[in-house]
C-alpha cells in the first residue's frame, strides 16, 4: 500500500473519532463556547510545544500569511460552523451530514482537474458516480 494511503486511513479513522465527539459536544454547547476552549486549548498546547523543543517557526512571505488567514476565516467562521449545525440538526446520526460533507472529495477532483490539470479518468468518473450514490442512500433513505 501506498505510503500517502496509509496516511490517508490513519487521518479517516481519527476524523471518524474526530466527528463522534463533535455530534457529543454539538449537543452540549453552542459553537462559539466550544471554539473559546479549542482554540485556547490548542494554542497552549502548540507554544508549550515550540517552548520545550526549542523550535524556530519559519518565517512566511505576506502572500502566504493572506493565504492562512483566509484558510482560518474559511475553516473558523464556514466549515467548522456548519458543520457542527449540522450535527446539532441531523438526529443520532452524525454520519448522514458527513456523508453528505466528504463529497467534497468529488469537489476537490474536479478543482483539481481545473487548476492543476489532473487526468480524467473513466474508473474515477465511476467512483464519482456510486460515491454520489452511495452518498444519497445513506443520507436520505
Amino acid at each position: 500500500m501506498e505510503l500517502w494511503a496509509q496516511y490517508a486511513i490513519i487521518a479517516a479513522v481519527f476524523i471518524s473519532v474526530k466527528n463522534m465527539i463533535g455530534k457529543h459536544l454539538s449537543s452540549k454547547y453552542q459553537y462559539v463556547d466550544y471554539l473559546v476552549y479549542a482554540i485556547s486549548f490548542s494554542f497552549v498546547g502548540i507554544w508549550s510545544y515550540v517552548v520545550a523543543s526549542g523550535h524556530q517557526p519559519a518565517s512566511i512571505e505576506k502572500q502566504d500569511l493572506l493565504i492562512i488567514l483566509l484558510r482560518i476565516g474559511i475553516v473558523y467562521l464556514l466549515i467548522d460552523p456548519a458543520i457542527y449545525r449540522a450535527f446539532q440538526t441531523c438526529g443520532n446520526n452524525p454520519g448522514k451530514p458527513m456523508c453528505i460533507v466528504n463529497m467534497e472529495v468529488i469537489l476537490t477532483f474536479i478543482l483539481s482537474v481545473i487548476f492543476l490539470n489532473a487526468k480524467v479518468e473513466s474508473k474515477v468518473i465511476t467512483g464519482m458516480i456510486l460515491m454520489l450514490t452511495g452518498g444519497y442512500l445513506i443520507a436520505y433513505r
